[in-house]
C-alpha cells in the first residue's frame, strides 16, 4: 500500500505517494527535487516503553 507524505521543503509542501518498499530510504520530491528519507513503519514497542518509563 503506498505511503502518503508531505514534502519537507517549506516552499513545496506537495503531497507525495511513494511505494511501501522505500520506507527508510532516500527519495527525491518529483516537484522540487528535495531529497529526504521516508520514515520507517511505526514500532509500537518503542512508544509503549517510553510511556511506561514516564509513569513511574
Amino acid at each position: 500500500m503506498p505511503v502518503q507524505l508531505i514534502c519537507p521543503n517549506l516552499r513545496c509542501r506537495k503531497i507525495l505517494s511513494v511505494p511501501d518498499e522505500v520506507r527508510g530510504k532516500l527519495v527525491k520530491c518529483q516537484f522540487c527535487q528535495t531529497s529526504f528519507r521516508v520514515p520507517d513503519a511505526r514500532k509500537p514497542a518503542a512508544t509503549g516503553a517510553a510511556t511506561a518509563g514516564a509513569s513511574k
